[in-house]
């Protein structure tokens, strides 16, 4: 049998994509590199692909854009065009990341690199033997699969419960809703609680500048300083605030992306000036458990006495990502709330998974992994100081 050419078998692959629709019309495809890489041939067989496709009617290059599909075998055969969903997704309410994000996303799968830039621990630093040893003993546990009543497992908000206590806030089961991630608790809050074209006020540089999170629905960001104490609370209260339009977003402890951690005394001048302004706040704290050298000051939560904190925290930087667990703490009458819209579109986090979690917790396991944990971190800390150093 004549063997066929491999600039012939990446066309063929590549029209069989864009005849089951995998591929649609007006879909950029691949470079020309991620192409010859992933069929780990020269690019110069490549383009001869690209060619033999173009020349079909099926590709067209851009120039400084890239190569798209501009028709498929039904389109040259029909007079009516299908739909171009990328003019549709253009106009949806959810933006496109940024490029740079996106391309982070790409890279993120990759073995041969260490990602930095997700914020989470090593595949060295996660908890294998304390989680296979939760698996074994949960998988004795399961009683039911159901989507549960939205708020979350109750013996998991318990162990939550108990488990915050350790940071000095004071906060029942039933204020604590379990979240798929502190994105999710986020995009809840976004979509349940803010008005449309509220302001919201958020720390310059932040985290959420490159997801784009209130955008959709029409809010206002109002980026606010940071410097070394995290937040500059003199150019936040310059601005006027809006009595149910306004509302803080702050990750005071270990902030992303600058790693700064506010002092104790500029937190409670923070949440003195929030309560006289009666000024909403989401405090996003997932990184507070990994501590190195001390404890960070308690959360603003555990300032709060008035129910005005929204706060939120994460199995998925200290335990593993994959659990896709974290929860969302405030006013039982908010949590109600927001378990109601949260109902609405996916029903809960998965129930295995908070199972895990919670035996993780009630075994004390968690504070075991936490103390190896922060010695490594310490470690692999001090050794790039000294590389630092030696550099230098």
């Amino acid at each position: 049998m004549k063997k066929v050419p491999m600039y012939a078998r990446i066309a063929q692959l590549i029209r069989q994509k864009i005849d089951r629709g995998e591929w649609v019309i007006g879909t950029k495809i691949p470079t020309q590199r991620e192409l010859a890489e992933q069929f780990q041939v020269n690019r110069s067989t490549v383009i001869t692909a690209i060619d033999i496709l173009k020349s079909e009617g099926l590709l067209e290059g851009i120039a400084g854009s890239g190569i798209y599909i501009t028709n498929n075998k039904w389109s040259l055969l029909s007079s009516v065009s299908p739909p171009n969903w990328k003019e549709l997704t253009q106009w949806a309410m959810q933006p496109s990341s940024d490029s740079t994000v996106q391309l982070i996303n790409d890279l993120e799968s990759r073995k041969d690199l260490i990602q930095l830039s997700k914020g989470e621990l090593g595949p060295d630093l996660y908890p294998h033997v304390e989680i296979e040893q939760s698996l074994i003993k949960v998988s004795r546990q399961l009683k039911e699969f159901g989507y549960g009543n939205g708020l979350g497992d109750r013996g998991l908000r318990e162990e939550i419960s108990r488990h915050l206590l350790t940071h000095g806030v004071a906060i029942a089961p039933e204020n604590i809703l379990i979240v798929s991630g502190a994105l999710q608790a986020l995009k809840l809050i976004s979509t349940g609680i803010l008005n449309k074209g509220a302001t919201v006020f958020l720390e310059n540089p932040s985290y959420l500048h490159s997801i784009h999170f209130f955008r959709p629905e029409e809010m206002a960001i109002r980026p606010i300083a940071v410097d070394r104490n995290g937040l500059r609370l003199d150019e936040l209260f310059q601005h006027n605030f809006l009595k149910h339009s306004s509302a803080l977003y702050i990750n005071p402890t270990f902030h992303n992306p600058t790693g700064t951690t506010m002092p104790a005394e500029q937190r409670m001048l923070l949440m003195e000036k929030c309560q006289t302004l009666q000024l909403p706040v989401i405090e996003d704290d997932i990184f507070r458990d990994l501590w190195i050298d001390e404890p960070p000051p308690p959360p603003l939560k555990a300032l709060d006495i008035h129910g005005q904190v929204l706060y939120i925290g994460s199995f998925s930087k200290t335990i593993a990502p994959g659990l896709r667990i974290g929860w969302l703490a405030g006013p039982e009458s908010v949590v109600k709330r927001l378990s109601d819209v949260r109902m609405q579109t996916d029903y809960g986090s998965s129930y295995i998974s908070q199972l895990l979690v919670r035996e993780v917790l009630a075994s004390r396991l968690y504070e075991k992994h936490l103390i190896k944990v922060r010695g490594r971190l310490k470690e692999k800390r001090d050794f790039l100081l000294y590389l630092n150093r030696f550099h230098n």
